[in-house]
């Protein structure tokens, strides 16, 4: 009985620190601009290689965006999670490898769906290797 009823308040310990993640969450992201915006994003391949976007939108997200001009496929747009940036996989799973985003020169905090878009603001998505 004493396992079952400890077991029951832990449960309702960690709904309530859900619960105050999503809040959290909600009261700290990032603002967005309504309207038309220019970016700059910038994709370094895994060869090195550059190619600069000069995207003109009105989505508030990056990865929004992205989908758009179909850089990334809907399908890992609903996962939120990115192996395939412009038809270059970069799997994680297989060899190490993954696509590392920056804003302005610094890496990102939070992910491309999570990503707000200004006027004039310069992406970075980078293959970077294991």
């Amino acid at each position: 009985m004493k396992n079952k009823k400890l077991i029951i308040i832990l449960c309702s310990v960690l709904v309530v620190l859900i619960a105050a993640a999503a809040v959290i969450f909600a009261v700290t992201r990032p603002e967005t601009d309504d309207g038309k915006k220019d970016i700059l994003v910038t994709i370094e391949y895994k060869d090195g290689e550059e190619k600069e976007i000069e995207i003109a939108t009105d989505k508030e997200y990056l990865a929004d965006a992205l989908l758009e001009e179909k850089l990334v496929s809907k399908e890992e747009y609903d996962a939120g999670y990115y192996t395939v940036i412009d038809g270059v996989r970069a799997d994680y799973n297989a060899d190490g490898a993954w696509w590392c985003v920056y804003e302005a020169g610094e890496m990102t905090s939070v992910g491309m769906n999570e990503l707000p878009v200004e006027d004039g603001d310069e992406f970075e998505i980078v293959y970077t290797p294991a």
